[in-house]
């Protein structure tokens, strides 16, 4: 019986927390010695920043971590290979996206440059006249040294220890590293013989990244890193590791010189209060000691008013209307408007119409937690605020209501930092995943191609011609000249395929050469009714050429010939036996337009507006079930846009359809250029 209990209980278990027990496991590589982002610390365990919010991460998502910190050219070559699934404490970079997805960002560190001491510096140009210390496979390298023109002159360190001890050694002369683990290594180990000098450089944005193609493991990671950031969680572990933003540094560093001036006046108070008492004794002794005090309090106070004023945060307030009563220096300096432009006007008057519809919800809530007795925490916003010279600018603005005895908000008080630079990288990591996005498209097109459509007419060739070989003499003349006018037409359909194809390669790959000239249409238009003919024939269709006068066009002639043979083509496939096809060609004062119709099958509105859509797949059988891939119109599109003209369609369904050509009579350009 209580056996049965037992199983009875873990059913339940397992039915309640059915995540738990069948969590995923994924193995997490880094660094072993980048403190205080991974290493392994003296009891042997892993340790840092990155496996603080990782284990963080895991717990709120239900996953298992087996870490296997290693060297760190070791780690990038483990996930590469597979060994791993998720790495900690890489910095992102556009060559590091061929093999990693990365997260959002987790913490911004800047390069400084570690230096001799003994060594005069000058300015940048002054480390062409030192030896380097590079440090293998780090993102510096790329970004930084080889641009430069810095990366000649080096010896090559595995790791930041060893580059900090060759400099303090003397066998080499600087080394760029991360500012915050370049002064841990140095206190660490009481280097004296090096210093940082010069500017910070190469903002470096730390993240974690996944293997390629796993999509679920990265959306884990991001929503962990999200909360974290949302609940406070990750502010407390980088205060934990004191690892701080640059600005962070600063603003940290005001607040400690607040808080010993705000000691300083609790000194002075109880100072004066002391005095206050002495003074019943001693008034006329003591009033020149107290006027002394106040000069002092004086100074006190101007000493915080210009820390305030050249804090590099925005501080600000407002009063219950949402009105600015006070605003720093710093505002000034990010976004152009002096202090009188900016006090007494609302602060709606400088967000853009979302901001305000955010923060207008915003106070909707807090006014209704406050009905309710609640008073709201200090809120986090980001804001684009507009700038003296009209454009916009990111801020994170940090706000917190003040109260009156009753219980009214009375005013807000914050601080604003200028993050567009983390929006930038924001912006620039979605927009590789739709570069990405299109490539993929692109390339499914063309395989589908390849695949399908190129395969199939050499089918259709092969055997009809098997055909003809095995019983060419059970075949009539007539027969026998029937099969071979499929195939002719079947292969130069497939030609027309083919080029069409490798037309589009050269313009998705930069190679195809736009050489406008000057040439008569007649001619050109002429060529391509020969060679179009013989499909024309098959299905007895008769093709009509008008034009009203000679027309000369400046055109790039083999794009103009692509566009017109795919557009006959087209309506020969397209309209049924015994039918006809219209070609006319005019000229207005600005465009020559030339028209090809059909009276054929004609196509509905909502394949008109998918026409020429690499990504649409709308391939259409023809009358005599003639096969296609939809590149040709593409083609067409990117070839007449590429002259400054465009093309359109009309039809409509059963009754036939017209192409449209329109180009412009003269091409500002007619220099040699490549398609890009």
């Amino acid at each position: 019986m209580a056996k049965n209990i037992v199983l009875i209980f873990i059913l339940f278990a397992s039915l309640l927390q059915p995540s738990r027990i069948y969590a995923q496991e994924y193995i997490v590589g880094g660094d072993f010695d980048y403190a205080p982002f991974s290493f392994i610390d003296k009891d042997g365990k892993p340790s840092g920043l990155e496996i603080d919010v990782i284990e963080a991460i895991a717990a709120s998502s239900g996953i298992k971590l087996n870490f296997h910190l290693s060297r760190w050219d070791d780690a990038l070559s483990h996930i590469k290979e597979g060994k791993a699934d998720i790495i900690v404490g890489i910095i992102y970079s556009e060559e590091r996206e061929a093999f990693f997805d990365f997260t959002i960002p987790i913490h911004t560190e800047y390069y400084s440059i570690f230096i001799r001491k003994d060594l005069p510096f000058v300015d940048l140009s002054s480390l062409y006249d030192y030896k380097l210390v590079a440090l293998a496979k780090d993102a510096s390298i790329e970004k930084y040294l080889i641009p430069m023109g810095l990366f000649e002159d080096y010896v090559l360190a595995q790791s930041l220890p060893e580059a900090l001890s060759v400099i303090e050694l003397g066998l080499a002369d600087y080394v760029l590293a991360p500012n915050l683990l370049g002064l841990n290594e140095i206190q660490k180990n009481k280097y004296e013989n090096i210093e940082i000098k010069g500017p910070s450089i190469i903002p470096s944005i730390y993240c974690m990244a996944v293997r390629k193609g796993n999509p679920e493991l990265l959306n884990i990671l991001n929503n962990g890193i999200t909360e974290l950031r949302a609940s406070g969680k990750l502010a407390d572990l980088q205060e934990k590791w004191k690892v701080y933003e640059e600005e962070d540094v600063k603003y940290k560093q005001i607040a400690k010189v607040f808080l010993i001036v705000f000691i300083l006046l609790l000194v002075l108070l109880l100072l004066v209060f002391i005095w206050v008492w002495l003074l019943r004794l001693q008034i006329k002794k003591k009033t020149e000691s107290i006027k002394q005090k106040n000069v002092e309090l004086q100074k006190s106070e101007e000493k915080f008013r210009v820390i305030t004023e050249n804090s590099s945060d925005i501080i600000w307030h407002l009063d219950s209307n949402f009105q600015l009563t006070y605003i720093s220096q710093a505002d000034e300096r990010i976004r152009g408007f002096s202090k009188e432009e900016v006090i007494g006007k609302s602060l709606f008057s400088i967000l853009k119409p979302e901001g305000i519809e955010l923060l207008k919800q915003a106070n909707e809530k807090r006014m209704a937690d406050l009905s309710k007795g609640v008073k709201s925490p200090p809120a986090i916003y980001e804001l684009e605020e507009i700038c003296n010279d009209g454009s916009y600018v990111w801020v994170e603005a940090t706000a917190t209501a003040f109260y009156d005895a009753d219980g009214k908000i009375t005013g807000y008080h914050g601080v604003s930092r200028d993050i567009t630079e983390r929006k930038k990288a924001e912006q620039l990591l979605k927009e590789r995943e739709n570069q990405l996005r299109e490539l993929n498209s692109t390339k499914d097109k063309l395989f589908s191609i390849i695949a399908h459509d190129l395969r199939n007419p050499f089918n259709a060739i092969l055997g009809l011609s098997n055909l003809l070989i095995e019983n060419i003499n059970d075949f009539e003349v007539a027969e026998c000249e029937r099969y071979l006018r499929v195939i002719n037409s079947t292969a130069e359909n497939t030609l027309v395929l083919l080029d069409n194809l490798l037309e589009w390669s050269k313009t998705q790959t930069g190679n195809k050469i736009f050489k406008p000239e000057r040439a008569d249409l007649y001619t050109i238009i002429s060529e391509i009714l020969g060679v179009s003919k013989t499909n024309a024939n098959i299905k007895n269709i008769s093709i009509e050429y008008s034009q009203a006068d000679s027309i000369e066009v400046y055109a790039d002639v083999n794009m103009l010939k692509t566009v017109l043979r795919n557009l006959i083509s087209n309506a020969i496939k397209f309209t049924h036996p015994n039918g006809e096809v219209a070609i006319t060609a005019g000229k207005t004062f600005d465009n020559i337009e030339i028209t090809v119709a059909d009276n054929g099958v004609g196509m509905s509105e909502e394949i008109q507006s998918k026409l020429f859509k690499i990504d649409a797949d709308i391939t259409t059988p023809g009358t005599s079930n003639e096969k296609g891939s939809g590149l040709g119109l593409i083609l067409c599109k990117e070839f007449v846009e590429m002259h400054g003209g465009e093309i359109k369609v009309k039809s409509e369904l059963g009754k036939g359809s017209a192409f449209v050509v329109s180009l412009p009579v003269s091409v500002m350009h007619n220099t040699d250029r490549p398609l890009l």
